[in-house]
């Protein structure tokens, strides 16, 4: 991330950031403590907006004052992206105003006539030693001398400050509750102490943690996410970048707090949309690993995976003749147990209830847990009448994730259900902020999903189906989210954990693992050597994300998640392209067709979206995208009018005329690679596999 970083800087060149102030005072900003900062060489200066980084002012000499706003912190622990200016005393000005207010104000602004100079603030000490320099975006490096007294820790903490936005936060930082320790208790120690130092939740140094919202839409513009990037308090700091109930997010995370997979799946189906909503079941069975739940004839749906948590006994009595039931093992792997597959309609089980995805639990009154599925099978070639037993509940399961349900219909069915009375509901999707405000997300995916997940559940080492730019705003609990970057890091990850049909054409087999046996994190249980070697894979990054935190990754990366050790977490999910990122998904074309014909016509992936159909059909030619591009300072600026405020994105006013004009160029660029990612995608179909697809690694209950 250190080059990805640096020319990021140097798109800044010569920059100059005249800042407009707003009148406007945020009640969110606390004037008490305006001038509270973890240095006292480090003078704080109040916020203009929640979504502004930190910024201090601290003494170069008797004559001189510098001014720091952190707009971001990398993983390393010793790097910063910043924006830096210096200026003559006399052009300090209080914040406030010359009034007796102002005048009673210790911390103070720069005059808006100087502007700034983007870069990065780098330690020069060794080890934890304190010594600190900037690197500007014209290769200008500074030694601040002033500053060489304030260690690597005290500087995290200024770049990482947020107590000024005080009981508008859902979490506060150095809590027990919030913790790597307490999330994932049963994780590699050293990891732990990565992510909990300092408090920023990352751990890899090519792992960002951003801190200012103008600086996390220039990212949106220019980067596409080789790795992660956690934004803190993200989704409700930047207007509309998180979901909202009523306007709010708070609203939406406390109709999530708490709630657990069976609660989600329980409010959908008898509250919400009913049986027949989007969503799939996962969950764990006990030296099996994780797998899906509630399988209907090969199809998934709220319904029956809210049935195979559910108990609901039947028994039916098997009289001579055609049974009018189809079968399998529950479990396919070791041939254990068997489980409805499909049911005539006018059969005794039908008549009696029997439905797809129930379990056999009982024959002639003797339970069948621990019998093989030719024990099972055999028992239907003896005498009849034959009684048996069945069961929706898939026995043992455990560690429960719901995914992948249509998060307004989920969040409007936990209201009904606190509410029937109810009378308005308004669910304002994710991601509105990119329509408003830059040109460079392409593509966005509506309607978002959202994932309920007990506490301890996971998902393991995957990529998803369509490669974008994914974005997961935590609503309740704790999550933590690993990365691998693409290419060959992203290929030895899935060869660690056994998804083989998730290699690309050029990942070779080398048998570290058997077929079908993938692994995740865990943090209920000591972890095998397989999981560690996950955990300590090459470059890879971790976040601990919380909630109203936000956070943005690649889904064509190799990547997992393990929901926090000690509570329920909830988040919402939505997807994005941009110029930067088309390219990496048509650099994957084996995945572009990522189903099989038979998956297509039999098992209900007939509607899903594919990566072809995004590059084909939904994305806007480059010679538009520049031109929307190029419109969009007069956007910003017609919304300032409207407003009284400045627009969230980096204009050219603020980057000043030569940084404009290299961030324009590098965006220029991508939309290049963005148009040959179209023309890839018009070649032949790549996979054309009858039997099985490359992305569901999991398996599958049937």
């Amino acid at each position: 991330m250190r080059a990805a970083a640096k020319t990021l800087a140097h798109a800044f060149t010569s920059s100059r950031w005249v800042a407009k102030r707003s009148q406007r005072v945020h009640n969110i900003v606390r004037a008490t403590s305006s001038t509270t900062a973890p240095s006292p060489l480090l003078r704080r200066n109040p916020r203009e907006r929640p979504a502004d980084g930190p910024t201090y002012s601290f003494d170069l000499d008797s004559a001189r004052v510098a001014q720091l706003r952190f707009l971001a912190f990398h993983g390393c622990g010793t790097r910063y992206t910043v924006l830096y200016r210096e200026c003559d005393k006399a052009d300090e000005q209080p914040k406030g105003g010359v009034g007796r207010r102002g005048r009673n104000r210790a911390a103070k602004e720069v005059s808006d006539d100087v502007g700034f100079d983007a870069g990065e603030l780098e330690s020069t000490g060794e080890g934890d030693g304190p010594g600190w320099r900037v690197r500007l975006a014209n290769s200008q490096e500074i030694t601040l001398n002033a500053l060489k007294e304030i260690t690597p820790r005290d500087m995290a903490l200024a770049a990482l400050f947020d107590d000024d936005l005080g009981d508008a936060r859902l979490y506060r930082r150095g809590e027990e509750r919030w913790t790597a320790s307490t999330a994932a208790p049963k994780w590699p120690e050293e990891l732990l102490a990565s992510l909990d130092e300092r408090g920023a939740g990352v751990h890899g140094a090519n792992a960002v943690t951003c801190v200012d919202g103008s600086y996390f839409l220039e990212l949106m513009e220019l980067s596409a996410f080789p790795t992660p990037v956690i934004f803190p308090h993200g989704a409700w700091r930047l207007p509309g970048v998180g979901p909202t109930v009523q306007g709010n997010f708070r609203n939406l995370a406390s109709a999530a707090n708490g709630v657990d997979a069976i609660d989600a799946l329980s409010a959908l189906v008898n509250n919400g949309a009913g049986p027949e909503a989007n969503g799939r079941l996962t969950g764990e069975l006990p030296g099996r690993g994780r797998i899906q739940l509630g399988v209907d004839g090969g199809r998934a749906g709220v319904g029956s995976a809210y049935a195979a948590v559910t108990e609901n006994e039947v028994t039916v009595t098997f009289a001579e003749g055609s049974l009018g039931l189809g079968f399998a093992p529950l479990d396919w792997e070791r041939q254990f147990g068997a489980q409805v597959w499909d049911v005539d309609d006018d059969s005794a089980a039908a008549e009696a209830g029997v439905v797809p995805g129930m379990v056999f639990t009982h024959i002639r009154g003797e339970s069948v847990d621990g019998w093989t599925f030719s024990e099972i099978d055999r028992e239907f070639d003896g005498p009849r009448p034959l009684e048996v037993k069945f069961n929706t509940k898939v026995p043992g399961a455990e560690r429960l994730y719901a995914v992948e349900m249509i998060a307004e219909e989920v969040t409007e069915a936990l209201l009904r259900r606190k509410d029937p009375e109810m009378e308005t509901f308004d669910f304002e999707e994710p991601g509105a902020v990119f329509e408003e405000s830059t040109a460079a997300v392409i593509w966005r995916e509506e309607p978002s999903t959202i994932f309920f997940g007990d506490a301890g559940s996971t998902t393991v080492v995957h990529h998803d189906i369509i490669g974008q730019v994914e974005l997961c705003h935590v609503l309740s609990g704790s999550k933590l989210l690993a990365a691998a970057p693409w290419g060959k890091s992203s290929e030895k990850l899935l060869r660690k954990a056994g998804a083989r049909g998730l290699l690309s054409a050029g990942g070779k087999d080398d048998g570290e693992a058997e077929e079908g046996g993938v692994f995740s994190a865990p943090v209920h249980r000591p972890l095998t050597p397989d999981e560690i070697a996950l955990l300590k894979h090459d470059d890879l990054a971790v976040v601990l994300a919380r909630p109203g935190d936000c956070v943005a990754f690649s889904s064509i990366c190799a990547h997992f998640a393990t929901n926090g050790a000690n509570e329920p977490c909830a988040a919402v999910f939505h997807g994005i392209l941009t110029p930067a990122s088309t390219h990496v998904l048509a650099s994957h074309p084996e995945r572009l067709d990522p189903f099989s014909d038979e998956e297509i016509d039999e098992d209900g992936f007939d509607g899903h979206l594919t990566g072809r159909a995004v590059l084909e059909e939904l994305i806007p030619a480059g010679k538009d995208v520049i031109t929307d591009y190029s419109a969009v300072d007069k956007i910003d600026s017609a919304m300032a009018k409207e407003s009284g405020e400045k627009g969230w994105r980096m204009n050219r006013k603020m980057r000043g005329k030569a940084g404009d004009a290299a961030v324009k160029q590098r965006f220029a660029e991508a939309v290049l690679k963005m148009d040959s990612a179209r023309d890839v995608s018009k070649a032949p179909k790549m996979w054309t596999g009858a039997s099985r697809t490359v992305f569901y690694v999991e398996p599958v209950i049937k």
